[in-house]
């Protein structure tokens, strides 16, 4: 007897808080569609108990903390492999400024005897650390007048004969295709 007396006031509160919410609204276009909705909760109040005798409570309550549980799982596997990838990439980046402090070295032990030095170098590696590009800025160390093969091919033809012979060394000791390898004259120093 408790709990038919117990469903009824619930359905009468429901009831209640129905019509006031009916009250609130303003007249507009929606009026029907919020009366149509206002009723379809009071039917499903009033249903209920039917509705309990086709399903158990607890086992949907299982359900639905299994389901929530899946999901956090699930964020949080994504969240582990953002923090991995971001990991990946910093690595990477480490990889890539030594990289380019190796090369900068390379080129600066073939480009010292010609009187050029390297201004700036810098290495793109992939996501499986092999070598994108290699880029270099090279520039004189001062102004002189040079000599060897800059007296007979002229400075400008001079200085590409060097680029492209280190760019060879470079192709050579780094296993590089050529066309990854840019390497531009800046000038004086």
């Amino acid at each position: 007897m408790n709990v038919l007396i117990g469903y009824i006031q619930k359905i009468f509160a429901l009831f209640l808080l129905l019509v006031v919410a009916r009250q609130l609204i303003p007249n507009g276009r929606l009026k029907k569609y919020i009366y149509f909705f206002t009723e379809l909760v009071l039917i499903i109040g009033v249903m209920q108990p039917f509705f309990s005798f086709w399903g158990d409570n607890d086992a949907l309550l299982d359900k639905i903390r299994s389901e929530t549980f899946t999901e956090n799982l699930s964020e949080a596997s994504r969240d582990i492999s953002r923090m991995e990838y971001l990991r990946n990439d910093y690595y990477r980046r480490e990889y890539e400024n030594a990289a380019a402090l190796d090369v900068k070295g390379t080129a600066e032990g073939y480009l010292e005897q010609f009187g050029f030095m390297v201004k700036q170098s810098s290495v793109e590696l992939t996501e499986n650390y092999e070598v994108r590009k290699i880029i270099l800025t090279v520039a004189e160390k001062e102004a002189r007048d040079t000599e060897g093969i800059f007296v007979e091919q002229g400075k400008a033809q001079g200085s590409q004969i060097v680029l492209d012979e280190l760019k060879q060394k470079l192709v050579q000791y780094y296993g590089v295709k050529e066309d990854r390898i840019q390497i531009s004259y800046g000038g004086e120093g």
